[in-house]
């Protein structure tokens, strides 16, 4: 990706009749968005919460983007990651690349194993350990 190139960013969460889960996807698109200023950045859901992933691609339409990273929030490889959201935004088994609505998508990993997710991990860990004192 050029410096200056605008892109587009689709973070994909689960869905939950919980309203905290509809924030926590929305806080992290806010954080990525201050931390890449050249995405145009959107959220999109598998399932019960709105936008829908299928809506969230259709709203970057007038942004100017012409590619788009479609990012599933979850932590691990699963049916969701592997299945369930690639067949929503229409690729097939092991594509990792589409065209649609005349925008070129790619669809990235979940957070996986990352020494960033242990050195979070750890970070809660102690702070609930600080709760024994």
């Amino acid at each position: 990706m050029e410096k200056s190139e605008k892109f587009g960013l689709l973070i994909v969460g689960h869905g939950s009749s919980q309203p905290y889960n509809k924030q926590l996807i929305q806080e992290v698109a806010d954080k990525l968005s201050k931390k890449m200023p050249d995405a145009v950045t959107r959220i999109g859901f598998m399932n019960i919460n709105k936008p829908s992933i299928k809506d969230a691609l259709d709203s970057f339409v007038g942004t100017g983007v012409k590619k788009i990273v479609v990012f599933p929030l979850f932590l691990a490889k699963g049916v969701h990651t592997t299945e369930d959201v690639p067949g929503l935004i229409g690729l097939g088994e092991g594509q990792r690349r589409i065209s649609y609505n005349g925008f070129d998508i790619v669809y990235a990993d979940p957070l996986g194993s990352d020494d960033l997710i242990a050195e979070l991990s750890a970070k809660r860990i102690m702070e609930a350990y600080r709760l024994f004192h």
